[in-house]
């Protein structure tokens, strides 16, 4: 049985961050650490609910608050930390931003976060399961 699935699941959640300009939803992404734009997202604490946890990863990367609404799905994949490879599962929720004023937090990985329309969003997001999960999200919004 391979290393990986001996492990933990290593548990994370995060958020597709939506705010409306007039009639039209934008998107916050951040870019990060790997150089490649994505949605917040972080590590669950001890006892915490990925809910919780969504809402708190947001605002520490971003410094944006907002209402947190369904869950939009979840992605897995595999990590490696010093060469142990570590499946890990990510929960996305929808947030909707009390705020337009995003700031990038350096000290979590961060190098910027900007606001784009769902098109660019789309375009930008460097993982393809993130893209699908941002996918989700705007048919959801667009279903509202």
């Amino acid at each position: 049985m391979p290393e990986a699935t001996n492990r933990a699941i290593k548990r994370a959640a995060g958020a597709v961050v939506y705010r409306y300009e007039g009639a039209a939803p934008l998107i916050l992404l951040i870019h990060d650490q790997y150089g490649r734009w994505t949605l917040p997202k972080g590590h669950l604490k001890p006892g915490e609910s990925e809910a919780a946890a969504a809402s708190r990863e947001v605002l520490e990367e971003t410094a944006i608050a907002g209402e947190l609404g369904p869950l939009v799905g979840r992605i897995d994949y595999t990590i490696s930390k010093n060469g142990v490879p570590r499946p890990k599962e990510v929960a996305f929720f929808l947030l909707c931003a009390t705020s337009s004023q995003a700031t990038p937090q350096a000290d979590e990985g961060i190098a910027a976060a900007e606001w784009f329309s769902p098109d660019a969003a789309l375009e930008l997001v460097g993982y393809p399961q993130v893209r699908e999960v941002l996918a989700r999200a705007l048919a959801l919004l667009r279903d509202t």
